[in-house]
């Protein structure tokens, strides 16, 4: 599971258990109080306000998820260039290794064809 669906299973979470927080003291005050119109009132402007706050907090949530996300695929662009770079790096090495070692074998058989033919030759006669 992505880092960012663990964030925004979280987030739900939190907003239920923030709404139900809110509707258990919305419940608890109008139980104690059986306020006035006056009360109530007053009461729901502070539920109201805590239901903004906790909007506000599940936006400012959302946009730092938002940003890991961007970074992270970020990451993952510059991964993908730096391996990319090393493949060809590497193939490009492959090459004039391969290169090398080609004309390594040449030389080598020119040698060894030197070497037979004056191996073969006659020695000079001492005089």
């Amino acid at each position: 599971m992505r880092n960012g669906d663990v964030t925004l299973r979280l987030l739900v979470v939190f907003s239920v258990a923030g709404f139900l927080a809110l509707a258990a003291g919305l419940y608890e005050i109008d139980r104690r109080e059986k306020s006035s119109s006056a009360t109530g009132d007053h009461n729901l402007t502070e539920v109201d306000l805590r239901i903004q706050i906790l909007s506000n907090q599940i936006h400012i949530l959302t946009a730092q998820l938002d940003a890991h996300d961007r970074q992270i695929q970020a990451l993952r662009n510059q991964a993908k260039t730096l391996t990319d770079h090393y493949d060809s790096r590497v193939t490009a090495i492959e090459g004039q290794v391969q290169l090398f070692i080609g004309r390594y074998d040449a030389r080598l058989k020119e040698l060894e064809d030197d070497l037979r033919v004056l191996r073969l030759e006659p020695a000079p006669v001492p005089r």
